[in-house]
């Protein structure tokens, strides 16, 4: 199976609906350990990108990412904007060149895009962050693969992101402004880690990939 460009368009339009959907939810996740902001910046964010990709006239997939994840941090100017935007410019850059993506394609680009996340941030798994979700998330789709079509694998990552979002209730914050909540974030599962479960969702949806 390989995703060319329409497909990634048609998979970056859905995310900016579940986005917008899972928005208010977002919100209340990023209040109880954050600046309450996240469902508002991931919102403009992945809207912002969504339109890109309507009105991108290519075929370069490695190119559109790049570009998407300047126009990204432009629109979401905030700690989780930056990484977000981090990991997409990743992923182009892992991408460049490229018309259709593989499986391992997708693999990559996501491992790209966990590392970019990671070096920007400073953070690394147990640190109670949206790696926390995405690290193992990957690792399920990349192990999965080994056996199973895309789609099966990818509700298998998505399960493993919600299940990795679920852990980090009983982490505490050690980055961002969530750590100076310092013992009091424990009980409160992370917000990017939240995100990860919206993105996987979407992915692992039957009519995308």
């Amino acid at each position: 199976m390989a995703v060319k460009f329409e497909q990634v368009a048609a998979v970056l339009g859905k995310l900016a609906e579940e986005v917008a959907n899972k928005k208010e939810w977002l919100v209340e996740l990023d209040s109880a350990i954050g600046d309450g902001d996240l469902g508002l910046t991931m919102d403009r964010g992945f809207s912002a990108l969504a339109n890109a990709a309507s009105e991108y006239s290519e075929d370069d997939i490695g190119k559109f990412f790049m570009t998407g994840g300047l126009t990204f941090n432009k629109v979401a100017p905030s700690t989780m904007g930056t990484l977000v935007s981090t990991g997409i410019m990743r992923m182009g850059k892992e991408w460049k060149g490229k018309t259709e993506l593989t499986p391992e394609d997708v693999v990559a680009g996501l491992k790209a895009a966990a590392n970019g996340i990671m070096e920007r941030g400073k953070g690394q798994l147990g640190d109670k962050t949206a790696l926390d979700a995405l690290i193992p998330a990957v690792e399920a789709l990349e192990e999965s693969l080994k056996s199973e079509e895309m789609r099966e694998a990818l509700k298998k990552a998505h399960q493993t992101a919600v299940e990795g979002f679920e852990k980090t209730k009983e982490m505490q914050s050690k980055l961002g402004r969530a750590s100076w909540f310092q013992e009091g974030s424990i009980g409160k599962p992370d917000p990017g880690a939240g995100l990860m479960t919206v993105i996987f969702s979407v992915l692992a949806k039957d009519d995308l990939l």
